[in-house]
C-alpha cells in the first residue's frame, strides 16, 4: 500500500499538481514554483546575453529591469485586493511564476530569432 502511495506522489509531483492541503502550504508551494521559474529565466538571459554584441546587451540589460520593475508593480497591484487575506501570498507568487514563464517564452523566441 505504501508503494502505491509513493508513485501517486511521485506522479503527482512529476506534472505538478500540488499535495498542498492549507493555505500555509499553498502559498510556500506557490513560492517554491515561482522561484523554479525564476532560476528558468535566470538561465535564458543568460543565454541570450551570451549571443549579444555590447550595444545588445546594454539595451537588454535595460529592458529587463524595466521588466522586473514591470512584473513586481504588477503584481503587488494585482494581490492588493486580498490585502490582509492568507491568500495574498498565493495570488502574489502565482502572478509573479506567470509573468516569468512569460518572459521565459519571450526571451527563447529572441534566441531562436537570433539562430537563424
Amino acid at each position: 500500500m505504501k508503494k502505491r502511495y509513493f508513485f501517486i506522489a511521485l506522479f503527482l509531483g512529476m506534472t505538478g499538481i500540488s499535495l498542498a492541503q492549507t493555505q500555509s502550504e499553498m502559498n510556500a508551494d506557490a513560492q517554491a514554483k515561482y522561484k523554479k521559474a525564476d532560476a528558468a529565466l535566470n538561465k535564458a538571459y543568460k543565454q541570450l546575453m551570451a549571443l549579444l554584441d555590447k550595444d545588445e546587451k546594454v539595451l537588454l540589460i535595460q529592458a529587463e529591469k524595466d521588466w522586473v520593475k514591470f512584473r513586481d508593480s504588477h503584481c503587488k497591484f494585482d494581490a492588493s485586493q486580498y490585502e490582509g487575506g492568507s491568500i495574498q501570498p498565493l495570488i502574489h507568487a502565482n502572478c509573479m511564476e506567470e509573468l516569468t514563464r512569460k518572459r521565459i517564452a519571450e526571451i527563447k523566441a529572441s534566441i531562436k530569432e537570433r539562430n537563424l
